[in-house]
């Protein structure tokens, strides 16, 4: 019997984008929502839209925590100086 074939994992060629090319790569998916994921898929194939909108949800969500960690920020701040008025 022969080992089995190891698979390499993928890289993943959106995370290593810079950050104005992601961003434009980004917007304009996002702008032809439904129709930029069927061209994606038809013109590069399954692999690569996955790693793509692996990406985009990854960048989202790092986004989303960002917000919501200036947003408790921002609150406890407003807190702080507030309270110290009374």
């Amino acid at each position: 019997m022969s080992p089995p074939i190891a698979r390499k994992p993928e890289e993943n060629p959106f995370s290593d984008m810079g950050i104005i090319k992601f961003w434009i790569v980004s917007s304009l998916f996002w702008i032809c929502f439904p129709l930029s994921l069927l061209v994606s898929y038809l013109v590069v194939g399954r692999t690569k839209t996955k790693q793509l909108v692996a990406a985009l949800i990854h960048d989202f969500l790092q986004t989303l925590l960002i917000l919501l960690g200036l947003l408790a920020v921002i609150i406890w701040a407003g807190y702080y100086i507030i309270s110290g008025l009374f």
